[in-house]
């Protein structure tokens, strides 16, 4: 009789540097249990590894609740933000500290755990790969739908309807995204922008993305992001403006043919009025769309720090292996 020899098969930990920015929602719950699950998952899968989680005016107690974390769990960094930004700006402060090989943003209200390791999988192929929920139940209005024809159609931009903030980022991609210059952090129209292939990532999330928005939040952030990565609008404008002029030309050209050619003239109260409104109208739509790039320009110009870091909280043992370096020249 032969005994069959017994082995314990152990996971061999990948010799990379992977590093998680988690951004959460104001009012999560749960965030001692994701952060304890999160650690013992990467813990057992990289040699090393860091998550940054970041306080984007969380509340009080979510915040203690990390620092105890901090004490026990190795490897988390707290980075707290001066004041509440936008979740992009929250997520690209993640961004600019990380200092692994690949950098994961992830949302632990939607994205799952175990989705980690696989993104990473990818970001191994490509530089920059971006999550699409499967599970997207939520049809898009219409201006949601006007809004991303909009941003294939002139803006370059193609961003599938159900994609969602998790995304992973190579190094290279990483330094690229945090190079750019830009005070408008839409990270997921900016990770489209750099050049580097963006590739697809399909796997289903805890719960359904699409957050309703009041019109003037979503019409203020269209505008936003239009004037930010494009001029096109000030283009758009341009040719209206040409148009007008044209329609202008020609009918000075009808109200000379008119006074030269048919006596006794009567003014036109309507036609003049028309032409009055049409004018106008054409005029204040020149200031939004200036006004929009004069603040822009205007906020480039002051060179203002994109976020402020009140304060940065970190483990007892920051890094897993202290002998491992990771330095972007």
């Amino acid at each position: 009789m032969v005994k069959k020899k017994q082995t314990n098969k152990t996971v061999k930990k990948q010799d990379i540097f992977v590093s998680v920015v988690v951004g959460v929602d104001r009012n999560y719950t749960g965030l001692g249990e994701y952060l304890t699950d999160l650690s013992k998952l990467l813990g057992g899968s990289y040699e090393n590894y860091e998550i940054i989680v970041i306080d984007n005016e969380l509340k009080p107690e979510v915040v203690k609740e990390v620092i105890d974390i901090l004490k026990v769990l190795p490897c988390i960094r707290l980075i707290r933000l001066s004041r509440e930004y936008s979740y992009d700006i929250a997520l690209m402060a993640g961004i600019q500290g990380a200092i692994g090989d690949y950098v994961v943003l992830t949302n632990p209200a939607i994205d799952p755990i175990d989705a980690i390791p696989s993104i990473v999988e990818e970001n191994k192929k490509y530089d920059i790969v971006n999550g699409i929920a499967t599970n997207h139940t939520k049809k898009d209005d219409l201006g949601r739908r006007t809004f991303y024809w909009y941003n294939r159609r002139y803006l370059g931009v193609d961003i599938p309807a159900a994609a969602t903030y998790f995304i992973a980022l190579s190094r290279r991609a990483v330094k690229a995204v945090s190079t750019t210059n830009r005070h408008d952090g839409h990270i997921r129209h900016l990770i489209r922008q750099i050049g580097y292939k963006c590739a697809e990532y399909r796997y289903e999330v805890k719960v359904d993305p699409v957050k309703t928005r009041k019109l003037r939040t979503g019409v203020l952030e269209a505008i936003d992001i239009a004037a930010s990565h494009s001029t096109q609008p000030l283009r758009a404008m341009s040719w209206v403006g040409v148009g007008a002029s044209v329609i202008n030309l020609i009918y000075a050209l009808y109200v000379v043919c008119v006074s030269v050619f048919k006596r006794d003239v009567a003014a036109g109260w309507t036609t003049m009025s028309l032409q009055l409104s049409v004018m106008f109208f054409l005029l204040f739509m020149f200031l939004v769309v200036l006004a929009e790039y004069v603040g822009k320009i205007l906020k480039e110009a002051r060179d203002d720090a994109s976020y402020i870091v009140m304060d940065e909280l970190s483990s007892t043992v920051s890094i897993a292996d202290t002998e491992r370096k990771n330095l972007s020249e």
